[in-house]
């Protein structure tokens, strides 16, 4: 069935929960809208500063990117579902490719500007915004027919600073600071950690905190 609310109830349930994280950091960190969805996001970067694109140039919008893990027993279709920002109405990007079960995928900022570009809407990227907000996963086209939300997640502020990543552990389905480029030592949860981004891969941390950034240097030959 699908899972349907109107964008001015969804509007005020954000501006609300971004509050809430203010006064209360770890009041919520993330909501499903469907408990037995297969394909679920598992690290978002909102505030890139390195290139990871490798297109030669740091770029706010292209080099922002998303990470979707496919947790069912078999391969799934990605062509059917679409990222939204939650304060948007058009879709981000819709995905593409096939992914095996347990495998992960990325998507770039450059990824969602092409496809923006080919179906004649604004140039706005992945449109993370750095100061927190939501994102939500559908399956279908979330403006045509019926579709299904299958996942969605809000992130606080202090994860959009500079290649600070959110990354989802499963199977505890737990969401972690990676702030081994840009160490945080605040107080808002979740807490940093040394953690490393990891795009594209399957999220693993040794669990040592940083004392220093690494470069992007070390990150491409740990996991790239």
């Amino acid at each position: 069935m699908p899972f349907l609310r109107s964008r001015f109830f969804l509007d005020a349930v954000l501006v609300a929960v971004l509050q809430s994280l203010v006064v209360c950091p770890a009041a919520l960190l993330w909501f499903s809208g469907s408990a037995n969805a297969a394909v679920l996001i598992s690290e978002v970067l909102p505030d890139p500063a390195s290139d990871w694109d490798a297109d030669g140039e740091i770029d706010s919008r292209g080099d922002e990117w998303v990470e979707v893990i496919n947790t069912g027993p078999g391969p799934v279709d990605l062509d059917a579902y679409y990222l939204r920002d939650a304060l948007g109405d058009d879709p981000q990007i819709r995905f593409s490719g096939t992914l095996a079960a347990g495998e992960t995928a990325l998507f770039l900022g450059s990824d969602a500007l092409a496809w923006q570009a080919a179906e004649g809407l604004s140039a706005t990227g992945l449109s993370l915004n750095n100061a927190g907000d939501m994102l939500e996963l559908y399956l279908g086209h979330p403006l045509e027919g019926a579709s299904t939300l299958v996942d969605a997640l809000i992130y606080p502020d202090h994860a959009g600073v500079d290649d600070r990543s959110l990354a989802r552990f499963l199977p505890e389905d737990v969401w972690v600071l990676c702030d081994g480029l840009h160490p945080y030592g605040g107080a808002q949860e979740p807490p940093g950690t040394g953690c490393l981004p990891t795009p594209g891969e399957i999220n693993t941390c040794a669990g040592l905190v940083a004392d220093e950034s690494s470069s992007w240097g070390q990150v491409k030959n740990d996991y790239r």
